[in-house]
This record gives C-alpha cells, structure tokens and sequence, in this order.
C-alpha cells in the first residue's frame, strides 16, 4: 500500500507542476483570452464526466473485490467496456453537433468569432471521449492496485498532452494546433494503456474490442453502477454549474480568472486524492472481509493526518493568496484581479477533499444513496443560487455559493457515513480534532508568518522559497501540535499490517 500512496503522489504532484509549468506558459504563448477558452474546454470536460456513468467506479470495485475470480473479472471488463464505447459515441457526437450553438448562442468572447470557437469544440468534442475512456482503462488498474503502473501512463500523457504541446504551439501559437496537439497524445495513450490492461487481463497483448452485453453481468453491477451514475450526474452540476453561470453571464476572461483561481485551489484535490485512491482497494477488501475494526483504525488514523495537511496548506494559500499568482503567472494584473477569488474557493476545496475518505468508506460498501440524496438537496441551492449569486455580485458571488454549498454538505456527509459505518464519537473523534483544531492551529500560525515583513517581495524566487518554508513550517507545527508522534509511526508502519 505504501508504495502505491507514494506511485500516487508522483502521479498527482505531476499534476501540480504541470499547473504551475505549463498554464502561465499557455497564457505567454496563446493569450489570457485563449487561456479563457481552454477553461471552457475544461467546464466542457467536467460536464461530460457525467457520460462515465459510474462504469469506472464500477470497474475499479470489481476489480479490488476478494470474492471475484479472474473470470467473474474478465466478464465485468467486457461488458462494461462496451457500455463504455456507447457512451463515448454519445460524448463526441453531442459537443460535435451542439458546437455552433454554443458558440454563436452562449459565449461572450472578442477575440474569436463563432466559427472559430465552434472548431474548437469539434476538435476537442474527440479529445474529451478518448479523455474519459483513457480514465476508465486507468481505473481498471487502481482497482487491480497497479498504481504504479496506472501513474506511469498518467505522467507519460501528461508530459505528452500538456508539455510538449508547448514545442507545436511556439512556432504555431493557434488554438487549433493546441487542441489538435492534445487530442492526438490522448487517443494514443488511450490505446497504449488499452493494451497493457488487456494484458494483465488476458496474458497477452492486445488490441481486439470484443464487443459483449450479458445480461447476467448488467444485473449485478447495476445497481452499483446507476447510483454512481446518479452521483456523477449531481456532482457535473454541483461542480460546474459555477463556471457554467460565468461563462454566460460575464465575459469569458472572467471565466479564466475563476479557473486560474480553481486551478491552484485544486492542489488540496490532488493531494489527497493519491492517499484516498491508494486506500480503496484496502477499505474495500476490509469491508468485504467483514473486517470492521480494522477498517476504522484505519479511517481514523489516516483522515486526522489529512485533515492536518490540507488545512495547513489552506491556510497558506489563503495568506499569501495575491504572491502565489504573481509568482505562478508573472502578471501583477492578473494576480490582483484573481487573488480574492483564492480564500474562498481553497475553503471549498478544503472541504470537498475531507470528504474522499469518508465517500471511499461508502463505495467500499456499495452505499451511494446518501451521496445522491445530498446531492441532490443541493442543487436547490446551487441552480438558482450560482446564476442570481453570479448576476448580482459577479465571480466572489459564484465563489460564495461554491463555498457555502461545501461546508454543509461535508459536514452532514460526514456525520452520516460515521453513524453508519465508522461508528465513532462524530463530535470529538471528528469535527473537533479533524475540523476544528486543524483550522485554528494551521490558521493561527499562517497568519503569525503572514505578518511578518518581507524585504524581497518583489523577487519570484525568493517569494517561493519563503512561502515554501511557511507551509513546511505550517505543515510541521500544526501536526507537531495536534497529532501523537507514536500516531504517525504507527500509519508509517500501516503497510505491514496482513488483510
């Protein structure tokens, strides 16, 4: 388990440093304006997320599972990569012929007429299918916990779709040669981790799509499979439905100061995700096993670590919110349009992270429903709210609603899938030592630093090297503070322990 929490991390701190690479790159080269309609590209993205319809959850769970055989396995991978097949057909032909539409019906944008933004979403309506099947494949080989395999294919597309689209678009900076760039990398590392899954499947390499429906199959996994289904579907528009309102209702350059402001408070995001993806496999086979106690400590010991770091990082990012666009984009114009945006949507983040553990304790159990119903309760909210919020207020306004929604939901989420699984004192074990301390400490002591004075704030390297130190320095105070050092032993030597 441990060497695929740290596969994981390797993969997602790619993901980090692409960010702070190559997005202040895209800018230089295309255009803030062309970085706009990349972030629209992105809100696409997320609302096709919804096509998955749980299929990669559902693969992911039945691969993990102990009490299926490797043909039980075989037969559920088929099946659910034609489903899969379907669903990206239905993808690229819906943003393929919505394209005019959206482009002449909803954007506000100055620098590119309709037919050329509907070009771009022709070309990137292909890039977003092979993008969720690339995903799906990759969640096959979480599930049968070749992490460090999975993060290898991730980081190669990513050096590959993010980095050396860089070499095309200085000599050609259009955003047709960026799109086309991407869709290209993805389709081919699509079909390379393809054909290392089929390998660990079959015994063979591959590239043979044998198309099945078994009704036997469809019957055991949809019930699974649907409330994921419905979970994505909730979670497309609780996630997107703020980018969605500012890009009608503003102009799209607001829409990239919101996303550059998204894309750094996403860090919290990544770093968690690792930890929580490595520890499925584990949830699952413990829960399988009928190895409750075993599951708890686990939840418990690794969750309060969690808590502790993105708090600390939080905090961090808050405080010095205005210094860390200016020396991740080089421009004081857009740092200072961007920075009030930060503490906000870091706070949501903040919260929409503290509840992986507590959802991979829900999948490990097949439970989905409760994800939904609040899921669902929210969007009463979240509809009207993001489109009155963004109307009168602009972007702080679609933040605020993003942030609100948040805080309530995880807090129910959590005191819930505790009473149902965890099973333990939700206000001590939990809100307080989880919510409460974590917050205070970290932000107690990001304020202290914050405060004092700086000679050389108007050097970028020296401005990150101080506020790495701050956060390390946060990071080690606050766990120094709030977590036992025989606690933090005891989840290092976690890895030992037999399921």
């Amino acid at each position: 388990m441990k060497k695929n929490i740290i596969a994981n991390f390797i993969g997602r701190f790619w993901s980090i440093l692409s960010n702070f690479l190559f997005i202040p790159l895209y800018i230089h080269y295309l255009g803030f304006e062309s970085y706009s309609v990349i972030s629209f590209a992105l809100m696409i993205a997320g609302i096709m997320a919804v096509l998955d319809s749980g299929l990669t959850a559902t693969l992911s769970r039945e691969f993990s599972r102990k009490d299926n055989n490797d043909e039980d396995k075989l037969k559920v991978y088929k099946n659910l990569e034609t489903l899969y097949f379907f669903m990206i057909g239905i993808c690229i032909l819906s943003i393929f012929l919505s394209s005019n539409i959206i482009a002449e019906k909803w954007l506000n944008v100055n620098s590119f007429s309709p037919q050329q933004i509907s070009v771009f979403l022709k070309i990137i309506s292909f890039e977003i299918g092979f993008q969720l099947l690339f995903r799906f494949y990759m969640g096959g080989l979480l599930g049968l916990e070749n992490q460090v395999e999975a993060n290898f294919f991730q980081v190669g597309w990513g050096i590959f779709r993010n980095g050396l689209v860089l070499v095309a678009i200085m000599y050609i900076p259009t955003l047709e040669v960026f799109f086309a760039w991407q869709t290209i990398s993805t389709i081919v590392f699509t079909f390379l981790i393809k054909i290392f899954l089929d390998k660990i499947i079959l015994g063979k390499y591959t590239i043979h799509f044998n198309f099945n429906i078994e009704k036997k199959i469809i019957s055991k996994i949809w019930k699974f499979a649907s409330g994921m289904m419905l979970i994505a579907i909730v979670a497309a528009f609780n996630t997107q439905m703020d980018k969605l309102a500012i890009s009608k209702l503003l102009s799209l350059e607001n829409l990239g100061y919101y996303t550059l402001a998204v894309s750094l408070s996403q860090v919290l995001i990544v770093l968690v995700n690792p930890i929580a993806t490595a520890l499925l496999p584990r949830f699952t086979a413990y829960f399988s096993g009928n190895k409750i106690i075993e599951a708890r400590n686990l939840f418990m010991k690794t969750s309060l670590l969690v808590s502790v770091m993105i708090f600390s990082i939080m905090m961090v990012m808050s405080f010095f919110a205005k210094n860390l666009i200016w020396i991740w984009t080089g421009n004081s114009e857009i740092a200072t349009k961007t920075f009030q945006l930060v503490p906000i949507i870091a706070l949501a983040y903040t919260m929409f992270a503290l509840q992986f553990l507590p959802y991979n304790i829900a999948i490990a159990n097949g439970y989905t429903k409760l994800n939904n119903i609040l899921g669902i309760g929210s969007l009463i909210v979240t509809i009207p709210g993001y489109f009155l919020a963004t109307k009168y207020f602009g972007s702080i306004g679609a933040a605020t609603i993003f942030c609100f929604v948040q805080v309530i939901t995880t807090f129910i989420y959590i005191f819930l899938i505790n009473k149902k699984f965890i099973k333990s004192n939700i206000i001590k074990d939990i809100y307080w030592k989880q919510f409460i301390l974590p917050f205070i400490c970290a932000g107690i002591v990001a304020l202290l630093f914050s405060k004092i004075p700086l000679t050389f704030d108007n050097n970028r390297i020296l401005s990150l090297i101080w506020i790495g130190f701050v956060t390390f320095a946060t990071l080690v105070i606050t766990l120094a503070i709030l977590v036992p050092v025989k606690e933090i032993k005891s989840i290092i030597n976690f890895r030992k322990s037999k399921i």
